[in-house]
C-alpha cells in the first residue's frame, strides 16, 4: 500500500509540475521576465499585446577590401532588450533602408506612475528592431529595443515609457 501511496504521488507530482511548465510562454522559458509598461509614441498609448525583458546576445563586424588588402573587424556582447508587440499602431521611426547619418535618433523618455519624466535615452536607430505582418485586419508589430546602457533602477520606477524620433 505505502508504493502505491508512492506512487501516486510522484505521479499527481509530476503532473502539477508539467502542467505548470507548459503554461510557461516560450520567452519565460527561456529567461525573459513579463513587463507591464505603458508603451506610448509622442505620447499617443499604444495597444500592446505582450511584453518582456530578455537577454540577448548582440554582434557587430565590417569588413572591406581593395587592391592592397583587405580587412575585417567585428565584436559581441551580451544586453538585456526590451521587446514587446503593438496592434493596429506604430512607433514614429524611419523606414528601413532610409536612415541617412544625419537622421535623428530614436529617443525613450521614462515616466513613473504621476506623468513625471524621470529620464530620457537616446538610441541608435540600430539598437531598434522591428518585425511587422502588414496585415490591414490584423497588423501587429513586434519591437526589440536593446536596452545597453539604461540602469535598471530607471526600468524600475518606470511605469510608462514614450518611443519616438525626435
Amino acid at each position: 500500500m505505502k508504493k502505491l501511496t508512492a506512487i501516486i504521488c510522484i505521479i499527481s507530482l509530476n503532473l502539477l509540475l508539467g502542467g505548470f511548465l507548459q503554461a510557461q510562454s516560450l520567452a519565460e522559458k527561456l529567461g525573459g521576465v513579463k513587463t507591464g509598461f505603458i508603451i506610448s509614441s509622442h505620447g499617443v498609448e499604444l495597444e500592446i499585446t505582450n511584453q518582456v525583458i530578455a537577454k540577448r546576445a548582440e554582434r557587430f563586424y565590417d569588413w572591406g577590401g581593395h587592391n592592397d588588402g583587405a580587412y575585417g573587424y567585428g565584436y559581441g556582447y551580451e544586453s538585456f532588450h526590451l521587446e514587446f508587440t503593438v496592434r493596429d499602431g506604430e512607433i514614429d521611426m524611419p523606414l528601413s533602408g532610409t536612415l541617412l547619418r544625419s537622421e535623428k535618433p530614436i529617443m525613450l523618455d521614462f515616466y513613473d506612475e504621476n506623468g513625471n519624466l524621470l529620464g530620457s535615452r537616446a538610441k541608435w536607430v540600430g539598437d531598434v528592431r522591428l518585425v511587422s505582418n502588414n496585415s490591414p485586419d490584423n497588423k501587429l508589430t513586434h519591437y526589440s529595443i536593446d536596452l545597453i546602457a539604461i540602469p535598471l533602477p530607471l526600468l524600475d520606477a518606470a511605469k510608462r515609457i514614450d518611443i519616438f524620433r525626435e
